[in-house]
């Protein structure tokens, strides 16, 4: 094989890859623009500036042998090619060559006329003019690419580098057809340049072919240093003069918005208008009425914690304006009388809040702080084949507003205050609900620059159908998560620049982000439900309290019955002080009369009084039945919310088993594809898809009791063998787990008479919360001692115990409360659970509670269920 011949076999790159590297790699002209932005950051910039005309005109010439240049004649948008030679215009058609027109070894030059330019300059380091031809020319050739997820080598103003792919600049295709770079490493040195366009790849048919054209040793007239560069010829140059301000906003988007965060300032210039990025200034974020801080950190010789910190501004508990009659009157009750000091008073107990540390008034902005420490074991996931790993140090901060405490162009009556408004009128702010609305979000920062997520990325919306009122909402939260290249190098971008690639460090980080989002929902939750608390018992000292809504009821119908005898003895009153001011009109004494005429008139005004509340007996009789009928109707809802936790458990063990069945019958088909298959061979799968097929019917069978259309019923049932009935359904899932399901007790001892469905749905729902804490304590938190689940049958009622974590001390006082779970925010349902079964308990007057005792870790862990209101004795 000869030279000629060796060289034919080389392996060559269409032309055409880069447009669809281009294409593919970079989502749009502002992320095209963020990576020449983050370029600028990497050659340590001070800042950079975006400079873009939509009419400007102009051209570049380059000369070449006609064999270079001639095939690349294809016009452009905004880009219109011209050749001429010897200074005559050239008519170039298809078969120049076949023409003579020309010889291909003669020179010619092509002019490139453009429209619109963009170009993107910083005041970096530059690029040596060695460099610029073997690292900027060559894509995916990157001086600043480390080993992925290992850490980089820091810049001489100690940044990490934030690109590493080297095809960031494919994505100037986005943005126009020509592009150039022009840089130089000191203001006294010569200036380097590189121009090529992107029409030219979709002519040539391998890279080498695209002319490419390099420029060293250029005059530096202004003694700039750095880099700039350029696309010529824009693409849709209109729609980018005609929004200007709607590409200001989309830019602010992909660098860090936040003032406090904006280390890399970023001006744009469409046509003359000047702005800076940076939008979310320091006094927009003093307008939240609550704010929540967070750091994760590693602690010396410990396992790494998050710190987090919630503020919440007196504003947060007063009532708004536009807030209804009932809120206002709970602000009235709590801020009338001392300013909310009672309140702060009674919120520091340690009692009220015992997961959080409670600092009242840290300063002059803040009402009320808490704080809480989350340690890495209690994020972390223990679902199988699921591996997370501490992403590195960060920080992060949400910002809550109340919508209608800002003001807005579309509301007349709802505004900030005067001093409120005169300041950020003076500031030109224009801070209103629709800037907020707009900017909502939390954002990912990576060293300032935003790294893209896809929409609604930390499920804050999750909180819109969780049935509380008191969490956070999309449309008014602000927020980030910075990152930096120097600690969190672990968590890798993916090509297009589109979120993470989901590796181990993507998971932790994952895990820590949905941590920080359900603190800051769970203590915004504690503190306004605190102040509901505390508002329904500030009453008056000598006001006796009602033990139940029940007891209210009684006590106004008292009243109203009292009131009706009030009424009869006002009556009376009338009568006798008629007859015996007759008896004095008639004895002639003047001055008694008028005493007695006093007197008449007052005990009439209290009988018209006493008339007026003659509807209130039937209007309570009302009030009771609606009252009875909700009750019902909300049973009815934990009923069902009880039936979807349990079919949410039977979901689960149903993909364990049809995967399976799956496996088994993948296995048969093998079998018979190999002509193997025979009664002894396919027994053994047909044996586990049998066995396969019991559990799905067992566990089902655990569903049927809980539907609607038993609810009503009470049965007499054996405690023991009602429990004994559910180990046997629950058998399969329970030996997967490595779990032994002890019961203690004789049957015939505890007979309860009490709807089976509600009391199924207690029962079901703390043993799988012991199966996950028993599945958690081995997986995650290293607990060596075996499964085990015990239920004690007592005679008023029974308990569920088991052998692993127990319950976290933080947890214990709040357990049974809506919305509150201790599962790690990446696994964590709705925390409903024991909740609705506490209410399903409560509609039999039958109530659970958590034991004082404790197992050997010191924490309590034992549930105990008293059905002392239905119980029927047992056999002696």
């Amino acid at each position: 094989m000869d030279e000629q011949d060796q060289r034919q076999d080389e392996i060559k790159v269409s032309a055409r890859v880069l447009v669809q590297l281009g294409e593919e790699l970079v989502t749009d002209a502002e992320q095209a623009i963020l990576e020449c932005v983050k370029n600028a950051y990497d050659a340590d910039s001070p800042g950079c500036k975006i400079v873009i005309r939509t009419e400007a005109c102009g051209s570049i010439s380059h000369e070449e042998r006609a064999s270079r240049l001639l095939d690349f004649r294809e016009d452009a948008e905004n880009v219109r090619v011209c050749f001429s030679a010897g200074g005559e215009e050239l008519k170039v058609t298809d078969n120049w060559q076949v023409k003579n027109l020309i010889r291909p070894a003669d020179l010619v030059k092509r002019q490139l006329r453009w429209t619109g330019y963009i170009s993107i300059e910083d005041a970096g380091e530059g690029i040596a003019a060695e460099k610029l031809r073997k690292s900027w020319l060559t894509i995916s050739g990157s001086y600043k690419r480390s080993g992925e997820g290992t850490q980089k080598a820091t810049t001489a103003k100690g940044r990490t580098p934030l690109g590493d792919k080297g095809v960031g600049r494919l994505g100037s295709m986005k943005l126009g057809d020509i592009l150039e770079v022009v840089t130089s490493t000191g203001e006294n040195q010569k200036m380097a340049s590189a121009v090529f366009r992107w029409a030219d790849c979709e002519r040539a048919e391998t890279v080498d072919q695209i002319p490419v054209f390099v420029e060293t040793d250029l005059p530096n007239p202004d003694g700039f240093k750095g880099t700039r560069v350029s696309v010529y010829g824009l693409k849709s140059a209109s729609q980018w003069a005609n929004g200007a301000a709607a590409l200001k906003l989309s830019l602010a988007t992909l660098v860090s918005p936040f003032e406090a965060k904006a280390q890399f300032p970023v001006t744009v210039d469409v046509d003359g208008d000047k702005t800076s990025l940076v939008s979310v200034t320091e006094t927009l974020l003093t307008r939240a009425v609550a704010d929540f801080h967070f750091t994760w950190q590693t602690v010396p010789g410990g396992e790494p914690e998050l710190l987090c910190v919630a503020r919440f501004k007196e504003r947060l508990f007063r009532a708004a304006v536009g807030s209804s009659r009932a809120q206002k009157q709970k602000s009235k009750e709590v801020f009338d009388k001392d300013g909310g000091a009672s309140f702060l008073d009674w919120l520091s107990d340690p009692t009220r809040l015992k997961r959080y540390t409670v600092v009242p008034k840290p300063d002059t902005d803040c009402f009320v702080e808490v704080r809480q420490k989350i340690r890495w074991s209690n994020i972390k996931t223990g679902a199988k084949n699921f591996k997370a790993e501490d992403p590195g140090p960060f920080t992060a901060a949400f910002y809550y507003f109340n919508l209608r405490d800002i003001s807005s162009d579309e509301s007349a009556d709802v505004s900030p205050t005067d001093s409120e408004a005169d300041v950020e009128a003076a500031a030109g702010l224009g801070i209103d609900r629709a800037t907020i609305k707009r900017m909502a979000g939390i954002s990912i920062l990576r060293d300032g620059f935003r790294v893209r997520s896809q929409g609604d990325w930390l499920k804050l919306a999750e909180a819109m159908t969780t049935g509380s009122t008191y969490q956070l909402r999309v449309h008014n939260t602000l927020g980030y998560f910075a990152l930096t290249g120097e600690h969190n190098y672990r968590l890798v971008e993916k090509s297009d620049r589109e979120s993470f690639v989901e590796n181990d460090a993507y998971r932790g980080f994952n895990a820590i982000a949905l941590e920080c989002r359900s603190f800051a929902n769970e203590s915004l939750e504690a503190v306004r439900r605190a102040m509901d608390r505390y508002a329904s018992q500030a009453v008056p000292v000598n006001t006796p309290r009602m033990s139940t809504p029940e007891h209210s009821f009684e006590v106004v119908e008292e009243t109203v019955e009292h009131a009706a005898a009030a009424k009869q003895g006002a009556e009376s009153i009338v009568a006798a002080l008629e007859q015996g001011l007759g008896l004095v009109e008639q004895s002639d004494g003047v001055g008694a009369a008028g005493v007695l005429k006093d007197a008449l008139a007052k005990a009439h005004t209290v009988q018209r009084n006493l008339d007026k509340g003659a509807q209130a007996s039937s209007a309570v009789r009302m009030l009771r039945q609606e009252f009875t009928d909700s009750k019902e109707r909300m049973l009815s809802l934990y009923e069902s919310a009880a039936v979807g936790l349990s079919a949410r458990g039977l979901a689960h063990e149903l993909r364990t088993h049809i995967v399976e069945i799956r496996r088994r019958i993948i296995g048969i088909e093998e079998l018979v594809k190999e002509g193997r298959a025979d009664v002894k061979s396919v027994a053994r799968h047909t044996r586990s898809i049998r066995a396969a097929c019991a559990s799905i019917t067992s566990a089902a069978a655990i569903i049927d009791p809980l539907l609607p259309r038993t609810r009503t019923v009470k049965e007499t049932i054996d405690l023991f063998d009602f429990v004994a009935q559910y180990k046997a359904n629950r058998i399969g899932g329970l030996e997967r787990e490595g779990i032994n399901f002890e019961i203690r007790g004789e049957a015939g001892k505890a007979i309860a008479k009490i709807n089976r469905g509600r009391l199924l749905a207690v029962l079901d729902n703390l043993v799988r919360n012991s199966v996950y804490w028993l599945r958690r304590g081995t997986d995650v938190l290293e607990i060596k001692r075996p499964k085990r689940i015990r239920v004690d049958i007592t005679a008023s009622g029974f308990s569920v115990a088991d052998s692993g974590p127990g319950i976290d001390p933080n947890y214990e006082d709040s357990i049974f409360d809506m919305f509150i779970s201790a599962k790690p925010a990446s696994e964590r349902g709705q925390g409903l659970g024991l909740f609705i079964s506490a209410q399903l308990l409560a509609a039999d007057g039958c109530s659970i509670g958590l034991s004082a005792d404790k197992n050997q870790d010191g924490r309590r862990y034992k549930f105990t269920v008293n059905l002392g209101a239905v119980m029927q004795g047992g056999k002696r």
